[in-house]
């Protein structure tokens, strides 16, 4: 981002800090509490999320050739692979055979064995080696690696023979993305539309990562993305961890087609009264939180930058958080890397202990059937942009008045 929008962005936040007020939409907003509960409504979320481009990871999680990583998007096992020439490849991580996982975790590798009957794949999916391959004809093979029809769109795509699955795959704005259909076009730059140089332009893709955490609860995954989407919660959930850090109650909203981004100001931005802007260290001041449609959040600072990743599971009360982390910092240095994983550790409990335990109770209560709508207030902009957004995508009417 630009100096200049960072200035910009900065005195919003500083204006707004010093009225003790934050950004208003045009009205309260009402939301139907089957929203959270309907089996109905849980398979169009689902439908909905399947049939959109997939950030799966950070660019750095495949830092060379011959680099890989697994990646699991709703029950479903990716292989990501980096080739020789440098480009990225996906794969559903499923053997021709018996449908094992052909890879798990992390690392370099040039080829995949199977750990089953060692099948055995290169890093462009090809099939390289099959032990007893007289028990098996080169058209069985063929209708093996032909993707399953149920729930897939008429295609035309190719699929190779002898090889597994491939998925449309590409790295962008720093972040690894893919689509689940193999026959589907990936138009990332699309997607993004004017966020996509913002988001390229911190870096935080092609910073070290930390690691994946994940979070498997009770709670809608609306709810769990709700959790980030205003602060007006810090105050009272965050009153000893975020709170001190971050003002409650108080952001920066702006829309960006079905995303937004949202500021929430430090507890030392009022300092920059006395500070001239020349001498301004936005960064310092601020955290920044992207919501991408439709199930993705982005969190930004000067020390790391933390994806969350949200995935509804098997049925409406349930759903999956995968939460990464990247930092800027040298870890090579053990100390430093000590350092880092330790500030992960401290957010991922804090969502985990506070946010998602208390909104588990809320389940529970719309489940319950007692109150058949929940209230937005004009103090949580994001909270209303990101469930006009879901609304619209679904052709729902995006709200009840």
């Amino acid at each position: 981002m630009e100096r200049e929008q960072l200035i910009d962005l900065t005195r919003r936040a500083l204006k707004l800090a010093r009225d003790r007020t934050t950004d208003l939409a045009p009205a309260e907003h009402r939301v139907e509490a089957t929203s959270y509960t309907s089996a109905g409504r849980h398979d169009r979320d689902r439908a909905m999320i399947l049939a959109s481009p997939q950030l799966v990871g950070y660019v750095s999680e495949l830092p060379a050739p011959g680099a890989y990583c697994t990646k699991t998007v709703m029950g479903r096992s990716i292989l990501l692979t980096r080739t020789a020439d440098g480009s990225v490849k996906a794969f559903d991580n499923v053997c021709l055979h018996r449908q094992s996982q052909v890879a798990t975790g992390c690392g370099s590798a040039k080829r995949f064995t199977c750990p089953y009957h060692a099948w055995t794949y290169d890093n462009t999916g090809r099939l390289v080696g099959l032990p007893g391959r007289e028990g098996f004809s080169g058209a069985a093979i063929a209708r093996a690696a032909k993707p399953a029809e149920a729930g897939r769109r008429p295609t035309t795509v190719t699929v190779k023979a002898d090889g597994l699955t491939e998925l449309p795959a590409v790295e962008f704005a720093g972040f690894l993305w893919v689509a689940l259909d193999p026959g589907a076009s990936l138009d990332v730059a699309a997607h993004l539309g004017p966020l996509a140089d913002e988001l390229d332009s911190w870096g935080i893709g092609r910073w070290a990562p930390l690691g994946e955490k994940v979070l498997d609860c009770p709670i809608n995954w609306k709810l769990a993305v709700d959790t980030f989407s205003e602060n007006y919660h810090f105050a009272t959930v965050h009153q000893q961890t975020f709170a001190t850090i971050a003002r409650s109650n108080c952001t920066v909203f702006d829309a960006f087609g079905p995303h937004h981004r949202l500021i929430f100001p430090l507890n030392t931005i009022l300092a920059l009264d006395d500070v001239p802007e020349e001498q301004w260290d936005p960064f310092q001041n601020m955290v920044v939180i992207y919501a991408l449609f439709p199930n993705i959040v982005l969190s930004v600072t000067i020390a790391n930058g933390e994806l969350f990743r949200i995935y509804p599971a098997d049925r409406p009360g349930r759903s999956i958080t995968v939460h990464q982390n990247s930092t800027p910092l040298d870890v090579s240095d053990e100390s430093v890397a000590a350092g880092a994983q330790a500030v992960f550790d401290y957010a991922h409990a804090t969502v985990r202990d506070e946010d998602y335990r208390l909104v588990e109770r809320l389940q529970t209560n719309l489940e319950s059937g007692a109150r058949d709508h929940l209230l937005f207030g004009r103090n949580e902009p994001g909270l209303q942009h990101r469930h006009n957004a879901w609304a619209r995508a679904l052709g729902e009417s995006a709200a009840l008045g």
